[in-house]
């Protein structure tokens, strides 16, 4: 896309001018790299509570995470993890 469509797109959907929309200097954004990490991973360890994280390397065998306060392995199996919803009201606040 060039600048002048950029610019006639925003003006027809603002009703703005051309020229109001070119002095704001609309442009793209550049591509955003796919991030090279694996995602994270955290649950909480069975044994203390401890945030754990299943992506990040360990000693521990393959199927197993590591807990290091507790000193144990867990066995873990990745399509038995669930994402947690995440609630779109606000905190309540203390008075």
């Amino acid at each position: 896309m060039t600048p002048s469509e950029i610019e006639r797109a925003v003006a027809s959907a603002t009703g703005e001018s051309r020229h109001t929309i070119r002095s704001y200097g609309f442009s793209l954004l550049p591509e955003q790299p796919e991030p090279e990490d694996d995602p994270l991973l955290p649950f909480d360890c069975p044994g203390c509570g401890a945030t754990l994280d299943v992506a990040l390397g360990s000693n521990a065998p393959s199927g197993f995470v590591e807990c290091l306060r507790c000193d144990a392995l867990y066995p873990v199996a990745l399509d038995e993890l669930l994402a947690a919803a995440v609630s779109s009201e606000p905190l309540v606040r203390c008075a």
